[in-house]
């Protein structure tokens, strides 16, 4: 995973789909400042194949966020929603 920067205000996070069939998943990602102070969070479906990898890359869009961001959380696990 990476992390949004003023460089380039998006984070990428793989989801891995260990199931027999394909999916979306819920990822949630916890955005940190300097102080651990959570900014802002976003939650998106990412698609994954079975037994593979899906990558998702998601825009900070709140305004003057992204400036401030220290370091991002995803959560270790991501909820199955669908196909």
């Amino acid at each position: 995973m990476s992390c949004a920067s003023p460089q380039d205000p998006r984070a990428t996070v793989k989801v891995s789909n260990p199931n027999t069939r394909d999916g979306s998943f819920a990822v949630k990602i916890h955005y940190l400042d300097a102080d651990g102070f959570e900014m802002v969070r976003t939650r998106a479906p990412v698609f994954a194949p079975a037994g593979g990898t899906g990558t998702y890359r998601v825009r900070v869009t709140t305004a003057g966020v992204v400036d401030h961001i220290a370091r991002c959380v995803v959560e270790p696990r991501a909820a199955w929603i669908g196909y």
